[in-house]
């Protein structure tokens, strides 16, 4: 039965299980063609049980994919909320960016030995 310790199906499950929770890429433990070989031998039961796992893994998966995305976006969007602060009046990052500040270089050849070219 299904549930034997030299049970394929138990093995592929366990293997399966801990593929899922390494999270890491590991030695193929069986191909795709060994893994489907190996379905024709499991009763329809079997296989359907193999089918949920495979969907629960997979959808586990896109899950966490998506929550690391969103954890992501969240902490861009903090990011950039919090150098607002910087770039508005008083702000430290204000007079470098202020169209009302001074230039940085006190002539144009200042700036263009400083390494930097213009669009001109």
């Amino acid at each position: 039965m299904w549930n034997r310790p030299e049970s394929l199906f138990l093995k592929m499950v366990q293997d399966m299980g801990s593929i899922a929770l390494s999270h890491q890429p590991l030695e193929k433990i069986m191909t795709k063609t060994e893994i489907l070989a190996a379905l024709k031998n499991l009763t329809a039961e079997e296989r359907l049980e193999i089918i949920e796992t495979a969907s629960r893994m997979m959808r586990e998966e896109i899950e966490e994919k998506a929550q690391r995305k969103a954890d992501r976006k969240r902490k861009l969007r903090a990011a950039a909320e919090a150098a607002v602060k910087d770039y508005m009046p008083g702000g430290a990052l204000h007079d470098l960016w202020s169209p009302d500040s001074e230039p940085y270089f006190e002539s144009e050849e200042e700036y263009l030995n400083a390494g930097i070219k213009t669009n001109a």
